[in-house]
């Protein structure tokens, strides 16, 4: 039975259930002449939510619900989460509405559909039970299938949504399979339930973890089953590709430190530290021959999986401070990587060409504050400091070293260096290159613009004091 603790504790969940809902309805019911009303009303929805969410987290730091019957969370954990997660589809609606428009999909259902995948990752994040991971794993799922094939006219963007879709259905299954396992030993999909059971080191119950676990292995990105990141980031839409690969990824990873623990899985650093150093490599090496920015950054984003991936060598309260960190400044970065991105293929209009490093040569002298900005996204992305991505693998490679991997972390690190090439590659055409073609000023888009230094401002505040997130952070236990 519902009471006002379970209301209270989830208004931002309701707000933007209700956002989509009320955006898919006036798509319905008004003319096309009123779109512009769905995008103000999706922005004020979101900043709505992102402080009801900063009202009722910062009113009690210590504060550790389960609502709905057993079947959701709220603490600390769930509560940063949900503030990271708005925070960064904020950021996706504000760079959205100029590119809409310049491609010409400026369809009111994009922002139903924003809003749906965000009610999807934010379930997944305060689930308390493996049937409302599976729930809100597939909203999320089914909404990015849509999104990545938005662009309906592309060939390129159709074949990016059908391969996430043939894919992500088929992962599907082995989630599926490895809750019924679960289900089967332990009588109970709750998490609460199954810490109460304390469940043995029975075959099937492993097995249901390990195929759970391989299918949070496919919505991170991570290795050996990041084969479908490069193409279908590359054929959808910029900023959905933003969206997907930073909020979309860090929804997954948070979910996935509830599962580590809950069900106690420190006894597998091996299993992990082989997925983390593989994906590390696999993503560092691969992003180094690429030509195209887009699969540049894909690239880049499995190598940052794999980062993550070290702070899951033994669940603890620093480790999950520093995953939760990195998280922060992974979204930060990649969103706005992304919205200059979207920015500069305004600038060239030059559908074949115009994610190629080739259109970034000489954007220095064209467009420099565009260029300084997409330096310091890259600079954070490569942990150079003063910015936040320096200390986002600092305490990841430091927690690591804390619990004797100090060869992962080496390894790592070394790893880190060679993804610093192709950010400074970019960086040099930017600056160091004469323009090649038209030496237009990008489009000047506001909003974008706004987005991007939005998401700077956090990437230096928070790197050169850490601790403000940090501090918020010593509540988890």
């Amino acid at each position: 039975m519902i009471n006002s603790l379970d209301f209270a504790n989830s208004i931002p969940l309701l707000i933007i259930g209700g956002a989509g809902l009320v955006v898919m309805l006036l798509e319905t019911i008004f003319p096309k002449s009123q779109k512009g009303t769905s995008e103000t009303l999706i922005f004020y929805f979101s900043l709505a939510a992102i402080v009801a969410a900063i009202t009722f987290s910062f009113g009690d730091l210590t504060k550790n619900f389960i609502i709905y019957n057993k079947f959701i969370r709220v603490n600390t954990l769930t509560s940063v989460l949900n503030i990271v997660l708005l925070t960064g589809i904020f950021i996706t609606v504000l760079s959205s509405k100029n590119y809409l428009q310049q491609e010409k999909i400026n369809h009111g259902e994009y922002y139903s559909l924003l809003m749906f995948s965000l009610f999807g990752m934010m379930l997944m994040g305060q689930a308390n039970d493996l049937i409302v991971v599976f729930v809100g794993l597939e909203l999320m799922s089914i909404c990015f299938y849509v999104l990545a094939g938005f662009m309906r006219r592309k060939v390129e963007s159709n074949e990016s949504a059908i391969k996430y879709f043939l894919l992500g259905a088929f992962l599907t299954g082995f989630l599926l399979l490895g809750i019924a396992f679960i289900y089967g030993y332990t009588g109970s999909t709750n998490y609460t339930a199954i810490t109460d059971v304390h469940p043995q080191k029975d075959t099937f119950y492993l097995l249901g973890l390990t195929l759970v676990f391989i299918a949070f292995i496919f919505k991170t990105g991570s290795f050996p089953l990041q084969m479908w990141i490069p193409d279908v980031y590359q054929g959808a839409p910029t900023v959905v590709t933003g969206m997907m690969s930073s909020v979309g990824k860090t929804a997954a990873f948070g979910a996935l430190i509830s599962f580590f623990s809950i069900f106690a899985l420190n006894n597998i650093p091996m299993v992990v530290a082989m997925v983390a150093i593989l994906t590390m490599l696999y993503g560092n090496v691969v992003a180094l021959v690429q030509s195209n920015i887009k699969r540049l950054l894909a690239y880049s984003s499995i190598a940052h999986a794999g980062y993550i991936m070290v702070g899951f060598l033994s669940i603890n309260s620093f480790s999950i401070r520093a995953v939760l960190f990195y998280l922060v400044s992974y979204i930060l970065m990649q969103s706005g990587a992304f919205i200059i991105i979207s920015m500069v293929e305004e600038k060239t209009g030059d559908n074949t060409s115009k994610n190629t490093l080739e259109s970034y040569k000489g954007l220095g002298k064209t467009n420099p504050m565009l260029s300084l900005l997409m330096t310091i996204f890259l600079f954070s992305l490569a942990g150079i400091p003063p910015f936040a991505g320096f200390w986002g693998k600092y305490y990841i490679f430091l927690s690591a070293i804390q619990v004797n991997y100090l060869w992962v972390a080496i390894i790592g690190i070394l790893l880190s260096l060679v993804g610093v090439y192709y950010y400074i590659k970019v960086i040099l055409y930017m600056w160091f290159y004469e323009p090649v073609g038209e030496t237009t000023i990008a489009y000047r888009s506001d909003f974008s613009y706004t987005a991007a230094v939005i998401s700077v401002i956090g990437l230096f505040a928070f790197g050169v004091y850490p601790d403000l997130i940090l501090r918020y952070l010593r509540n988890i236990i």
